[in-house]
């Protein structure tokens, strides 16, 4: 009854953050999702490995989640021999019981929008899964409001998950230059409410999980802004956050340089 109290909560705040704009027909009702969610379990976790780490990757649309910190999350498991699940919201698009009639209708740039509200919904429901059998996960995923990041919290704590947080420090205004050639990028909405949440979940982070791991860059440095306990790198989020000036750093020195930092990582 817990749990689903929990996914309850869930779909509520998906619902009324990144409310479907698909045609009422096309939206997902809550008695299709446990049958999905089965199938992409199945999809998901082959040869996949059980350590009950998570490496959560944040930041905003924009910020270098998926080109710049991914590849370097890779690149530390590949060496330590883990295989973790990938969980990102553009994974579940195709899953979505309506994607052909949505591509067909809207087109492809216009995919990740129209399936917003379900493709988080999903994530939700396939991280308890996963927890819930102790798989190695890397969640790729702007920061939320504190109500969902407490659930994840509380996931994590309850299966004895070991957590890192990876993140790129910047300003709404220099992601929105990294987006602007993008045509498969969010509501203009739902990138501002990822502005919001990001700032107040760090927050939530430091008084309620202060010791867990963070490590920060800029999009203007090659080395990390910050390492240690997410309690004490609010500040220097703000200030990264603070700057409007656009990086003149070359992206692929900058991937390399996360990947080399990553490779000597120790997680105790």
């Amino acid at each position: 009854m817990h749990q689903n109290l929990e996914l309850a909560k869930i779909i509520e705040y998906m619902k009324s953050h990144w409310p479907s704009p698909v045609k009422a027909e096309w939206q997902v009702s809550l008695e299709e999702y446990p049958a999905i969610a089965t199938k992409v379990l199945a999809d998901f976790t082959i040869d996949k490995t059980k350590n009950r780490h998570l490496f959560r990757i944040a930041g905003l649309s924009g910020s270098g989640k998926t080109t710049q910190i991914l590849p370097a999350v890779e690149a530390y498991c590949c060496k330590n021999q883990l295989a973790p699940v990938l969980v990102a919201a553009r994974r579940f698009v195709e899953y979505h019981p309506h994607y052909r009639e949505i591509l067909n209708e809207y087109g492809e740039a216009n995919l990740r929008k129209m399936t917003d509200e379900f493709s988080t919904i999903m994530m939700f429901i396939i991280l308890k899964a996963l927890t819930d059998s102790d798989y190695d996960i890397i969640l790729d995923v702007a920061l939320l409001d504190p109500e969902v990041e407490n659930i994840l919290i509380k996931m994590l704590e309850k299966e004895n998950y070991r957590a890192l947080i990876l993140m790129i420090a910047t300003s709404p205004t220099v992601t929105e230059n990294f987006l602007k050639d993008r045509a498969w990028r969010h509501a203009k909405a739902t990138e501002q409410e990822f502005t919001r949440a990001t700032s107040h979940a760090l927050r939530f982070y430091a008084d309620n999980a202060p010791d867990i791991r963070i490590i920060l860059w800029s999009v203007y440095d090659e080395s990390p802004i910050y390492d240690g306990k997410v309690k004490n790198a609010l500040e220097i989020f703000e200030e990264y956050s603070k700057r409007e000036d656009l990086p003149q750093k070359d992206d692929d020195a900058r991937r390399e340089a996360k990947k080399e930092y990553m490779m000597n990582l120790k997680l105790v």
